[in-house]
């Protein structure tokens, strides 16, 4: 079952470090908007990255998804793409790996690693409250800092959140009630995807292995849908 914690477990005489985590927790790239403009660009300031930096990756990101090309402000089109020292064409599409997002203009490798647990290609685009990061948390709109901490450590104080109204009274000590709270409430969901990510790290003495797994879930089955050795 997907957690905010790993575990630990002993395989013949290897260690095992495994952590499961759902895929709604993240955010789903292909799923940014005009809409959540704003919010994305709050969301990579609160890993310090500059604003024009967090305004560039966004735009980019939705001009890479968008089918025309007409920039957004600050973004790029296949006019940018083509003074590359190797040119190449934006998608104009969705996202078919994460691995895709280092081909967007102002995602630097070093970025991309820092935000890569974070982001998904997978499930609706709404945003799991028992699993999400406070930076994740802050991708919705209106969330601050100090209502995403007020989430964590509701979920902390009482375990998985089993209703969402169970929100409303945090909401409501910030103002935000009636259609507001109506309209956060659509970003947000309980529900579990199908989509996990499984993180391991198997020991022998001092060798180390890393391993991550993308699955499916399904009725009796599950379906490996990429695995990387980390």
């Amino acid at each position: 079952m997907p957690s905010n914690n790993s575990y630990s477990l002993q395989i013949g005489n290897r260690d095992c470090e495994v952590s499961i985590s759902d895929e709604s927790g993240k955010i789903n790239v292909n799923k940014i908007t005009d809409d959540t403009r704003v919010s994305f660009i709050k969301f990579l300031t609160a890993y310090k990255l500059e604003e024009l930096v967090a305004e560039t990756i966004t735009d980019s990101l939705l001009d890479w998804l968008d089918e025309d090309d007409l920039h957004h402000m600050s973004g790029a089109e296949k006019d940018f793409y083509a003074t590359l020292p190797e040119p190449y064409e934006p998608k104009n599409g969705l996202f078919e790996s994460l691995e895709e997002l280092t081909l967007v203009k102002g995602i630097t490798p070093q970025i991309f690693e820092m935000l890569r647990d974070h982001l998904t290609i997978y499930g609706s685009g709404k945003v799991n409250v028992n699993f999400a990061s406070k930076e994740v948390l802050l991708y919705v709109p209106t969330l601050t800092d100090e209502m995403a901490h007020a989430i964590i450590r509701l979920r902390k104080k009482q375990g998985r959140i089993r209703k969402l109204d169970t929100l409303k009274e945090i909401f409501r000590h910030f103002g935000i009630i009636g259609k507001d709270y109506d309209n956060v409430r659509n970003y947000l969901t309980l529900d579990d995807s199908n989509y996990i990510t499984i993180n391991s790290i198997v020991s022998s003495g001092k060798i180390k292995n890393s391993y991550k797994l993308f699955v499916l879930k399904g009725v009796g089955s599950c379906e490996i849908l990429a695995a990387y050795p980390e």
